[in-house]
């Protein structure tokens, strides 16, 4: 007995369902949500049309077989790369500071160039320019704003604190500063200061770190003028 040859109708409804489910099943998982139930989908339509078309010599239709399984694979590749934040090291950002050529008093609000990317924040750290002690730690400013143009650090206190009786305090100060990009995570627990404790034996240090996290984006030599600045410092 001869079993008939299921109709290409069928065979559509019984693919429809079977990409319906794998699609659910996508989504519901939530590995990748909907992009990736999409492109399953695609793939697995693709991958079915793709030898009915090729054997009833369906020049067009099998182009477009391919071009669904093509879709399909980018979309998975898509949808599961973007799972993983990128780190610091792999993701190409181009930042810089704006040029500071003259002294800046102890109060200052530094800009730069490129844009942050997303996922990730820009954070500010100084240190004082000491070849004779690499150990110096760096001091925690803040997490950088993005602007139109690039990006911005507000009110910044650099150095030591000018006081009325002695406004000329620190004054040609040596000061490096540095601009650190890291993952929203790094940015999240280091924003919250009570978390920087690394010189318990003097808590007076506070917001200090040994090293840098992310990855230095630019470095910015500054030099100390006189004056408390034109802002107030955080």
């Amino acid at each position: 007995m001869r079993i008939p040859r299921p109709s290409l109708g069928a065979t559509a409804d019984v693919v429809g369902l079977v990409l319906a489910a794998i699609a659910a099943i996508s989504f519901l998982v939530g590995h990748g949500g909907w992009l990736l139930g999409l492109s399953c989908a695609v793939l697995a339509a693709g991958g079915v049309a793709l030898p009915l078309c090729w054997r009833h010599r369906r020049a067009v239709l099998t182009g477009v077989a391919v071009l669904l399984v093509a879709l399909g694979a980018a979309g998975i590749g898509a949808a599961t790369g973007r799972s993983t934040p990128a780190s610091p090291t792999e993701v190409a950002a181009e930042l810089s500071f704006n040029p500071q050529l003259e002294p800046v008093p102890y109060c200052y609000s530094f800009s730069g160039t490129g844009t942050i990317p997303d996922g990730h924040q820009l954070l500010i750290f100084d240190r004082g320019t000491d070849p004779d002690d690499p150990t110096t730690p760096y001091y925690f400013h803040k997490q950088a704003e993005r602007t139109e143009g690039g990006w911005v650090a507000r009110r910044l206190g650099i150095g030591g604190v000018p006081t009325a009786a002695d406004p000329d305090f620190d004054k040609g100060a040596r000061i490096d500063l540095y601009a650190q990009l890291v993952t929203e995570e790094t940015a999240r627990v280091l924003r919250d200061r009570s978390n920087i404790a690394i010189f318990p034996e003097n808590p007076a240090s506070q917001w200090l770190l040994r090293e840098l996290p992310g990855r230095t984006q630019d470095t910015l030599q500054l030099v100390r003028a006189s004056g408390t600045g034109d802002c107030v410092p955080d």
